[in-house]
């Protein structure tokens, strides 16, 4: 049978250099309920994006389990760097020639108000890709040569200062929004994160993929664990607080 010949275009390129240089990871699954969560969120108008509640909450569980904010590099030898707070990846799938994923970063975002990640998350869903300095410095890369492509990209992943700059300490990738749940990535980072559709009864998966060379089993369980816990005290709470906000509001239109 005779097909066609296709050129790959530059957002496969970038999905094809990362799965070039992915790593072995080992996978944990676990489930949390996040039913009080969830009907927090269907009060606050607009919506608070799942993505934000997810990476605020692994990255407070990084506050704790440290071993999330360590990454493995070989320059100059190799050895860990540790970093003081998480950078969140967030993979945003979007339209670029016959399209391709890109990744938003999200500096400290343990820290950062959740309407501040949530207005982040729908500026690189929806927003000028142009706009983008991430987004426009992933696409020129895009478009050289794959060797040196290559070669700098291992380079800014073996390099302790620049891998947050670059790629984040850890990513965020998910797909429950349309039933399915990722079981299997192509991670190049120490920590990957993702989670299934929200079940009627509040409970939902959530997959967590690791570097061994900088984490165990048991420190990356205990990380679901405290995922679980962040999401129902403190982001919790600061969704009320959002649900307070906007009846006060309400409450002075009046």
């Amino acid at each position: 049978m005779k097909g066609r010949r296709l050129s790959l275009p530059p957002g496969r390129r970038i999905v094809a250099d990362m799965a070039q240089l992915s790593i072995g990871s080992p996978i944990l699954l676990g489930r949390i309920n996040v039913r009080e969560v969830r009907d927090a969120r269907m009060r606050v108008m607009p919506r608070v994006a799942w993505p934000a509640l997810f990476m605020k909450a692994y990255a407070i569980a990084a506050h704790e389990v440290t071993e999330l904010r360590r990454i493995y590099v070989k320059l100059p030898w190799p050895h860990i760097y540790e970093l003081p707070s998480s950078v969140a990846a967030l993979v945003v799938e979007r339209e670029i020639a016959q399209g391709g994923l890109l990744l938003a970063r999200f500096r400290n975002p343990a820290d950062t108000p959740l309407a501040t990640l949530d207005a982040g998350v729908r500026t690189a869903k929806y927003g000028d890709i142009r706009a983008n300095r991430a987004f426009v410095e992933a696409l020129r890369l895009a478009r050289l040569p794959m060797p040196l492509r290559r070669v700098l990209l291992w380079t800014g992943l073996n390099i302790g200062r620049q891998v947050p700059r670059l790629f984040g300490t850890f990513a965020i990738s998910v797909l429950g929004g349309q039933g399915a749940t990722i079981l299997d990535t192509i991670a190049v980072w120490p920590g990957f994160l993702s989670y299934g559709p929200i079940a009627p009864d509040g409970t939902v998966e959530i997959v967590i993929s690791v570097d061994h060379r900088v984490i165990d089993g048991g420190p990356a369980a205990r990380a679901i664990r405290l995922i679980g816990d962040a999401l129902n005290g403190p982001l919790l709470a600061e969704l009320s607080g959002l649900i307070r906000s906007r009846l006060g509001e309400e409450g002075g239109d009046c």
